[in-house]
């Protein structure tokens, strides 16, 4: 199989020592979530155990007969020294439905248990799964040629499950929203009731690594019928998580808590927000069609990516940042005219809006080219978005990282770890065009923040820019 005990898989650093694990508050709140559907608690399953968080709250919440399987054999010795009593421990790869047959668990039974939980690995760390013999033992992995891991997870929980059982699923967003997974969504559908879907904040997991998952958790009863309207919640910390939790219970919908009518086009809570938050009361349009262009920068890696002390600035998404070009930012600041990294289609024009357009913590920053000191050469982290003069670039800018543009960067993200925003979704983004005297007041003062900003006072740069956002956000608020 691919994924092999020390190299694919997650590994006892990663998941006993604090690289990688999931908080106790977190599996308590899928726990005791999942068990508000449950008249009897008395078997439960983490088929992929890891430091063994999810198998403790079971025994915490009352289940007699808990399991856990997972394929590092020094993770499951760790977690059996823990957790004492009430626990049965397997080494083995729970995604080998046969396994039982020789690998000494075979008491795990299909359709038997009435609560399958747990954080599976992801397949933008650990690879995809293309072992023809595990694939052809499942629904969404017969007739591929490899599919991704946490897919094949999703449906040995479902599997594992007894049909009125509960599955509570820690994923990453895009299988919750991309469009290539929608064939598994509609899987879902055909096979499980969807009772929840809770949104989670990216910094919940303990990671050394600098690109950590957006992820969220998925609540399904097997066997269960029409979904009809689903429990959703954007959870931006994780102390909302026991307000979430008496929201449903009480049946009470809060700000961050809504009821949707979800399809396989997208499970992801922020997809039925997006048209709510930006049903504008004026003219809106799309993008692509009030700008003359959109296009990525471009350059070169390896032994011809060479920079220089002058010549072109060099315009990496270090520099974008919402405060305007800051080429302090990034010590590669040049590079030779004419040389291997000029890319004549990659030159900027004053006016230009440039998006950042992938990358953990940068994805969605917007800058205006605002003179000749911010003229340069963009590389391809970025996209370049050249006006036409039905909208202000400064609005622009501002727009698109105020609220209502954010929430348009979160649905169209695509990636696990490495996120991206796709150039043809960028154009669909909803743009209103408000009137130009509205448009106008941005430029004033957007030129002055890069002025502060250029003379080294950002305190008064911060202060305007987080002025301009505050004036459109409630500009708006009062059109929707």
């Amino acid at each position: 199989m691919v994924l092999s005990q020390r190299g694919r898989h997650f590994s006892f650093k990663e998941k006993v020592l604090g690289q990688y694990f999931t908080p106790s508050v977190v599996s308590d709140f899928i726990v005791s979530f999942a068990s508000l559907h449950l008249k009897n608690r008395v078997s439960a399953c983490d088929p992929a155990c890891g430091d063994g968080v999810f198998l403790n709250s079971m025994v915490k919440y009352g289940f007699k007969e808990v399991v856990g399987i997972d394929l590092d054999g020094e993770c499951v010795r760790k977690v059996s020294g823990v957790i004492k009593e009430g626990v049965d421990l397997y080494v083995g790869d729970a995604l080998r439905r046969d396994a039982g047959l020789g690998d000494g668990f075979s008491q795990v039974k299909e359709n038997y248990f009435d609560l399958v939980a747990g954080n599976p690995p992801f397949s933008a760390k650990y690879g995809r799964v293309s072992d023809q013999r595990v694939l052809s033992c499942y629904g969404l992995g017969v007739g591929r040629r490899s599919q991704a891991v946490e897919v094949l997870f999703l449906e040995r929980f479902i599997q594992l499950a007894r049909v009125g059982g509960v599955v509570g699923i820690i994923l990453p967003d895009g299988v919750l929203l991309n469009l290539n997974y929608r064939g598994v969504r509609e899987f879902i559908l055909n096979n499980c009731r969807v009772l929840a879907v809770i949104s989670l904040p990216r910094s919940i997991f303990n990671s050394r690594s600098r690109t950590v998952s957006k992820t969220s958790i998925l609540f399904l009863l097997k066997g269960g019928g029409f979904s009809g309207d689903v429990f959703t919640a954007i959870v931006e910390s994780l102390d909302e998580l026991p307000a979430v939790l008496e929201a449903y219970r009480l049946g009470r919908l809060t700000g961050f808590c809504h009821r949707v009518s979800i399809t396989a086009d997208s499970f992801h809570p922020r997809s039925y927000l997006v048209n709510a938050e930006l049903n504008f009361n004026f003219p809106s349009v799309k993008l692509g069609s009030v700008v003359d262009e959109v296009f990525c920068g471009s350059t070169v890696y390896g032994v011809r990516r060479m920079f220089t002390d002058s010549g072109l600035r060099f315009i990496s998404a270090k520099t974008v940042t919402r405060l305007g070009l800051d080429f302090t930012k990034d010590e590669r600041c040049y590079i030779e005219a004419g040389g291997s990294m000029d890319k004549l289609k990659a030159h900027v024009r004053v006016g230009d809006v440039l998006f950042v357009r992938v990358g953990v913590g940068c994805i969605g920053r917007a800058a205006v080219v605002v003179d000749e000191r911010d003229l340069g050469v963009v590389d391809d982290w970025i996209y370049v978005i050249r006006s036409s003069g039905v909208v202000s670039p400064y609005y622009l800018t501002v727009f698109l990282q105020s609220k209502y543009g954010r929430i348009q960067l979160e649905q169209a993200m695509r990636g696990v770890g490495t996120v991206t925003i796709p150039l043809r979704l960028l154009k669909e983004f909803v743009i209103p065009i408000p009137d130009i005297g509205f448009q106008d007041s941005f430029r004033v003062d957007y030129l002055r923040m890069v002025d502060y900003r250029r003379s080294g006072d950002y305190a008064s740069s911060e202060r305007i820019f987080s002025g301009m956002l505050n004036r459109l956000e409630e500009y708006f608020k009062n059109c929707v």
